[in-house]
């Protein structure tokens, strides 16, 4: 049974079926701009922004497993706990299906968590869902690139 929804799913995925046949080119631009949005909102401590680009229900998992939610995530910039002074995307890949968007992309940043240095190259997974007509990022999966040895 879990073979033939799978072939479909693989299936639609291959042919870029979506929701009613729509283009999806103008969401795939308007979600990068989202994540440009976020970006930007971390380096100003916008936490309204973040607050309305991110679902309530919100959760992100780190390279060591750690989760944690849109909560933790808007005290952490509030209080200063994550300071991020730069953000550059690059690699972005936005696939959206219906009412659905997951974005693959890198960013380079400078950043510190606690105090201590996290700046580095960071490859990512977002999650966006449309909810009452507007896009919400819902997940993120964050792994941080590592450094080449010279």
């Amino acid at each position: 049974m879990i073979r033939p929804l799978v072939s479909i799913f693989a299936a639609s995925l291959l042919l870029g079926l979506t929701a009613a046949g729509q283009n999806t080119s103008g969401i795939e631009k308007k979600i990068a701009d989202y994540e440009a949005a976020l970006g930007e909102a971390m380096i100003h401590k916008d936490t309204a922004t973040l607050s309305n680009l991110v679902a309530d229900d919100w959760t992100i998992q780190n390279d060591s497993g750690a989760m944690g939610t849109k909560d933790g995530f808007i005290h952490d910039v509030k209080s200063g706990m994550l300071v991020v002074s730069s953000f550059t995307l690059h690699d972005l890949h936005v696939h959206v299906l219906g009412d659905v968007a997951y974005v693959q992309g890198f960013d380079d940043e400078k950043s510190s968590y606690g105090g201590k240095d996290n700046s580095g190259t960071y490859n990512w997974t977002d999650v966006w869902v449309k909810r009452d007509g507007r896009w919400v990022s819902v997940a993120t999966q964050l792994t941080r690139v590592a450094a080449e040895k010279s």
